[in-house]
């Protein structure tokens, strides 16, 4: 019998015991810091990686169509050439002396063409004379039929000296481009990232015009941000950006996102989509392409709206709610959370300014709020 009542007591110590620390625990989760609830501004945000790229045409492989020895290369890697400076010149000897024989043919063709329409001047003239002289029966009309004969082959001999000097004519305007060829100018301002030949090599060109130069334009950057799929649906083009690179961590770079990739990469068995924001050039200075630069997205932001710390913001039974003081008690009230960034959350409903809430010194780490007003990291 004693032995029953010694663990009945017991067991009543034990309960006595988890009831006092479950009220003591309950007690300690409604008591902290006050905070004031204020108006201030929300960001929501997603951070994302990023890599530094050059846009489209800004590398340009200069290559030339020309055929000979590289006589002058003025500049090497690392160099900045200015857009229309010459960078490249080409042996032209051979070049130039094809241009002349071709400007002599074309003179020659010329004067033939000259004897051709004088000579078709005078059988014009005699024709006519030989149809006066025939009226009058002074010739035959065999001498005027010859007459006829001879001007018209004079005036085709007239058209084809002309074809002929037209084509000597084309011809040299494209002996001409060819020799432009030797002469190589810069297509765009930039660095010189490359150089593949030096001066006294032989280039040769084919169907493809050998490289020789890779010119770099440096403020013509974008960033690619690799955006999971799971925050995708909230990434829209116009939306703000601001993003660091670790070579200069206390600068902040803003941008805008230009435009979305529809095509998916895969990495690590990671579904990713490009976001792509074009670059200020003045910021562009500064960055090199290749670099990884750490992202933030601007998905939505607030101002002057009712804010809480986002550790005053609980839920239980289902329901968001905070404490407040009041009275020296402290009391429960349920509201309605809106946007939440790394520090406050955003209280569309159930707070007045001025109102205190209780913000524990650690928030309980089970219960995360819930939000059904709006996005929510």
């Amino acid at each position: 019998m004693k032995r029953k009542i010694l663990y009945a007591v017991a067991a009543l110590c034990v309960v006595l015991l988890i009831v006092f620390f479950a009220t003591r625990k309950g007690e300690k989760q409604k008591t902290g810091e006050a905070f004031t609830v204020k108006r201030a501004s929300v960001v929501y945000s997603t951070e994302q990686t990023g890599i530094i790229k050059s846009q489209v045409g800004a590398i340009v492989k200069v290559g030339t169509r020309a055929t000979g020895t590289l006589k002058r290369l003025k500049f090497q890697v690392g160099d900045f050439v200015k857009k229309g400076e010459l960078i490249v010149e080409i042996d032209d000897r051979e070049i130039l002396a094809n241009i002349r024989n071709l400007e002599a043919a074309v003179e020659q063709q010329r004067r033939d063409l000259e004897a051709k329409r004088a000579q078709d001047v005078y059988n014009e003239t005699n024709y006519a004379r030989e149809q006066r002289l025939l009226q009058k029966e002074y010739t035959t009309k065999d001498s005027v039929e010859k007459a006829k004969r001879e001007l018209d082959v004079s005036r085709a001999q007239v058209e084809l000296s002309k074809a002929k000097v037209a084509e000597a004519q084309e011809k040299l305007k494209a002996l001409r481009v060819s020799h432009s060829y030797t002469r190589i100018y810069a297509p765009i301002s930039g660095y010189i990232s490359a150089v593949a030949t030096q001066e006294g090599e032989t280039v040769v060109s084919g169907l493809s015009a050998p490289n020789l130069i890779t010119i770099i334009d440096p403020v013509k950057l974008e960033m690619w941000i690799y955006v999971d799929e799971t925050d995708i649906g909230r990434v829209k083009p116009g939306l703000k950006v601001e993003y660091w690179v670790d070579a200069y961590r206390d600068r902040i770079y803003k941008g805008v996102v230009d435009r979305i990739y529809p095509q998916p990469e895969i990495k690590e068995n990671i579904v990713y989509y490009l976001a792509i924001v074009k670059i200020d050039p003045n910021d562009a200075l500064t960055l090199k392409p290749e670099m990884t630069s750490h992202v933030r997205i601007i998905i939505e932001e607030k101002t002057n709206v009712i804010v809480v710390p986002n550790g005053a913001l609980r839920f239980e039974d289902r329901k968001n709610v905070v404490y407040l003081k009041s009275e020296g008690k402290t009391v429960r009230r349920e509201v309605v959370p809106g946007v939440r960034d790394q520090k406050y959350t955003e209280i569309t409903s159930g707070l007045a300014e001025g109102e205190q809430v209780v913000v524990p010194s650690v928030a309980p780490a089970a219960k995360k709020p819930q939000n059904n007003a709006g996005p929510r990291k």
